[in-house]
């Protein structure tokens, strides 16, 4: 067989092996992240909250009983966010109905037809009303599945919590690592998942004071709705930029009408994308201690690997990943 026959077999071989298995890496990534999902997040939170418990510890609450508080501590938040929620639609039911049934009224006037009454009488209605069901229902499995998820992720902090210091130890004395490098490998990872959490809080209030201050200058009215929902939305990758946006815009609409709607866009449209774009990356990049790119292109590779979960834990991952790979250079 002549020798560049042989090259070219041998180069494709190498070409296939390498695609496969990247390709494979990829596949295994993304199952292993969906899987392990409410574990990250877990530890994720864990590590924020675990100055609070350590205080606790400090000040002679039992072991146990400050792990059982700062487990208990994010449901609790949550029940005090959603009654906090709940009194302020509660409290502004009144102007928000009188704010939707305008804004109603100008996309009847916009479309030249009410929308519902379009669907209704729409051969396909069924079809339609099929699709808005199995949307419920879709929704309904959600919140079904976030709430257990949160009563995991209770349980979880708790041997966090409780467990995590002589687990430390343990892996400290088991792994083939200098002594104490894996106890700072750990430590570093906690305040960079610490870090994460502190600049997603700083953009969530940017996106807050800024769309708030918009919808106060268009003299809008339930401006601490409006501040509320878009600070709690800030936390949710993509869907509650959608959420935020599409609220505020409705109560532009109604209370407005178009031209105020059309300013709070370009209001919206501003601070989603360029502003919270540029202030991402640099807050995570400062936060994290990685460039701003490499955050940027942390979070595409997340969020193709393992969709919201992934945006979510890949630029923490990412600084966790590179702060690892220079301690265990050390000489």
């Amino acid at each position: 067989m002549p020798s560049w026959l042989r090259r070219l077999g041998r180069s494709g071989w190498l070409v296939t092996g390498v695609v496969v298995g990247a390709a494979a890496l990829i596949v295994g990534v993304g199952v292993v992240l969906a899987v392990l999902a409410p574990v990250l997040v877990a530890v994720t939170v864990a590590a924020a909250l675990q100055p609070v418990v350590a205080a606790l510890r400090r000040h002679g609450v039992p072991a146990a009983l400050a792990a059982l508080a700062g487990a208990l501590l994010v449901p609790v938040l949550l029940i005090v966010l959603g009654v906090l929620v709940w009194h302020t639609v509660a409290g502004a039911g009144e102007t928000w109905s009188s704010v939707a049934d305008e804004a109603a009224k100008h996309l009847r006037s916009a479309l030249g037809a009410d929308p519902l009454d379009t669907l209704l009488r729409s051969p396909r209605w069924r079809d339609a009303l099929l699709g808005a069901g199995s949307a419920l229902l879709s929704t309904a499995a959600l919140v079904a599945q976030a709430a257990f998820g949160v009563l995991l992720g209770a349980f979880l902090l708790f041997y966090l919590f409780k467990d995590g210091p002589a687990f430390v130890d343990h892996l400290d004395r088991r792994l083939p690592l200098r002594p104490g490098l894996a106890r700072r490998m750990l430590d570093s990872a906690a305040v960079r998942l610490r870090q994460y959490v502190l600049g997603t809080t700083v953009v969530a209030a940017m996106d807050a004071v800024v769309i708030t201050l918009g919808a106060v200058v268009l003299r809008l009215p339930l401006i601490g709705m409006i501040a509320l929902i878009t600070f709690v939305a800030a936390y949710v990758p993509y869907l509650g930029a959608w959420v935020s946006a599409v609220f505020a815009l409705v109560v532009a609409l109604g209370a407005g009408g178009p031209v105020a709607a059309a300013w709070m866009l370009a209001i919206v449209l501003v601070t989603q994308n360029v502003l919270e774009g540029v202030l991402r990356p640099y807050i995570f990049g400062r936060a994290l201690d990685l460039h701003p790119v490499a955050i940027l292109l942390a979070t595409l590779v997340g969020g193709a690997l393992a969709g919201l979960v992934g945006v979510l834990l890949a630029p923490p991952i990412a600084a966790i990943a590179v702060s690892w790979r220079a301690m265990l250079r050390e000489p």
